[in-house]
């Protein structure tokens, strides 16, 4: 992200006025560009030259002390920059040429303010990795995994971010007992990201919500997580079959419906209200029994029933982490299938017993490092 700098003085002519006045604005400017780039101790920024006044003498240090502080920012961030312009000569007693060195500076100084350093992003928090050649792409990028709440630490942010926030998986419901009607698949976790990130300086807190019961007769809404401004709800739990609530729970996307007695039963729908993805579930149907909807998922709506193992939401893929992985997928309907995947929804039970728990969701915070 560029910076807001103060401005250098204008070019000069010999016999131009205001020489103190430049002085000034140079050391003005080289603070701002220390403490914006090179702050201590992390850096051996050169001393600025002392404010100037009229009658002052050490105009030749001066001169050398703006050389000292050209080398250096050229030797740390523009040693491989043919286009970096000449910098003045070191300076002695007698020397001629002010004017001349004076707009030498100044092209030093504004290639600088156009062409400012890159400073990356710096953290801590969660588990970390560095990934080389991230995506393809050559870079370096450093990986933050969250799989439980913590604390994402932020030491610098000039550049973006990439963040992934997934709510956790919504339970299976439960088949009846009785008749065997299958329980709807849980609904998957919320799936939000940003590649264009703005995260500020300092400590954040980060939820990762776990995933949702399926023990109970309709299955139980996953957690929320949250991170920052990003906010992804817990998938909707599947519904039960009959003669239990059958139509699933709203959530990150939408708890399947259980299985009924013929006819069709609507699967629950997906809660928007921060954005992201998430889709319905899948209704019940079929005759003379309705078989239970898959739960909603990241990438598509629940399958309705109507086959055992209803087919459930697909997720969505991130190469966040460096590689396409699948997250947020719902579970299964009527289906013995357990959830394996962050945000995953839990399937629906075939029969008697209790519906399959949803899996905890996830946040990744990813940025280049080199």
């Amino acid at each position: 992200m560029s910076k807001t700098l103060p401005d250098l003085p204008p070019f000069r002519v010999p016999g131009s006025p205001d020489h103190i006045n430049d002085h000034d604005l140079f050391d003005i400017w080289l603070a701002a560009v220390r403490d914006a780039f090179y702050p201590s101790p992390e850096y051996d920024f050169p001393p600025i030259p002392d404010p100037a006044v009229h009658g002052n003498p050490g105009h030749i240090e001066a001169h050398n002390r703006l050389r000292a502080c050209a080398e250096y920012m050229k030797a740390t961030d523009y040693a491989s920059d043919s286009s970096f312009p000449p910098i003045p000569a070191e300076a002695d007693e007698g020397a001629q040429g002010h004017v001349v060195a004076h707009n030498e500076f100044r092209d030093v100084f504004a290639y600088v303010a156009a062409h400012q350093p890159k400073r990356y992003n710096a953290a801590t928090g969660g588990t970390v990795k560095d990934v080389a050649n991230y995506n393809g792409t050559g870079q370096t990028w450093r990986v933050h995994t969250f799989t439980g709440s913590g604390t994402f630490t932020v030491t610098n942010a000039d550049q973006p971010f990439r963040v992934l926030v997934v709510g956790g998986g919504g339970g299976g419901g439960s088949a009846d007992q009785q008749y065997g009607l299958g329980g709807g698949g849980g609904g998957a976790g919320r799936y939000v990201d940003d590649n264009q990130a703005t995260i500020t300086l300092g400590a954040h807190s980060v939820t990762v919500g776990g995933g949702g019961s399926g023990n109970g007769a309709p299955g139980r809404n996953g957690g929320d997580s949250v991170f920052a401004a990003y906010h992804a709800i817990g998938g909707g739990g599947g519904g039960s079959g009959a003669p239990g609530p059958r139509g699933g729970a709203t959530g990150g996307s939408g708890g399947g419906s259980g299985g009924t007695f013929g006819g069709r039963i609507q699967g629950s729908a997906a809660d928007s209200k921060y954005g992201g993805y998430g889709n319905q579930g899948g209704d019940a149907q079929g005759s003379p029994q309705s078989q239970a909807g898959g739960g909603g998922g990241a990438g598509s709506q629940g399958g309705g029933g109507g086959n055992l193992g209803t087919a459930a939401g697909g997720g969505r893929n991130s190469n966040i982490n460096g590689s396409n992985v699948t997250y947020a997928a719902g579970g299964k309907g009527n289906s013995s299938a357990t959830a394996n995947g962050y945000g995953n929804g839990g399937g629906g039970t075939r029969k008697g017993g209790g519906g399959q728990s949803g899996k905890p969701g996830i946040v990744i915070i990813a940025y280049q490092i080199g």
